[in-house]
């Protein structure tokens, strides 16, 4: 389980995005829903791997050996986002929040900020891919408060974790992290959360 701690730091590689986001309330106290969670989660995260990776274009050339399986990611990836743009349609999605995600924690702002405060447990639901409305629920407790340029930020550490779901956060993370530093060069993108270093609290 991770556990928050005082001058801890949110370090490392971290996702920017501006993502549709709610808080839920929760004690956290029951195993059987904490293992729900993260069963939901790591689907997801399959899921959005699969999305993410599979390429985006299908040559009508003849198909090298080994190269079946990608067609078939590739496939799957345009079945998907007719899908879930169905469900989006039918169901909505959250509001959009300014969200730095890290593979252990997130800070986020918006209009779910008020409802959570220092020291609460409850669960955020995020989606990180809007086009892949498949939310990640990650169990969590908000460990501090900052304030910039006049708005508050939650920090909060994920909990009871299961390793499925760190490793596959880790690995969205990076991917992710990796994509944005190549759009951001030259560009102010990263300015835009207001966070240009992990702050102490």
């Amino acid at each position: 389980m991770n556990r928050s701690q005082n001058d801890a730091e949110f370090d490392g590689l971290a996702l920017h995005d501006f993502l549709p986001l709610a808080w839920e309330p929760s004690p956290l106290s029951d195993p059987a829903e904490l293992e729900h969670y993260n069963q939901e989660t790591a689907r997801a995260l399959q899921a959005l791997a699969l999305f993410e990776e599979a390429p985006k274009e299908i040559s009508t050339d003849a198909i090298p050996k080994g190269q079946e399986l990608l067609h078939l990611e590739a496939k799957v990836d345009v079945l998907l986002s007719l899908v879930t743009r169905l469900v989006s349609q039918q169901q909505g999605l959250p509001k959009r929040h300014n969200t730095v995600l890290r593979a252990d924690s997130l800070e986020w702002t918006g209009p779910g900020a008020e409802q959570a405060r220092t020291g609460d447990t409850g669960v955020i639901v995020i989606y990180p891919n809007p086009l892949l409305p498949m939310p990640f629920r990650l169990a969590g407790r908000v460990v501090s408060t900052v304030e910039r340029a006049g708005i508050k930020w939650r920090l909060t550490r994920f909990e009871n974790l299961s390793p499925l779901v760190s490793v596959g956060l880790e690995k969205l993370v990076f991917r992710r992290h990796r994509r944005q530093v190549a759009i951001a060069r030259g560009t102010d993108v990263f300015t835009k959360t207001g966070i240009h270093r992990a702050p102490k609290f």
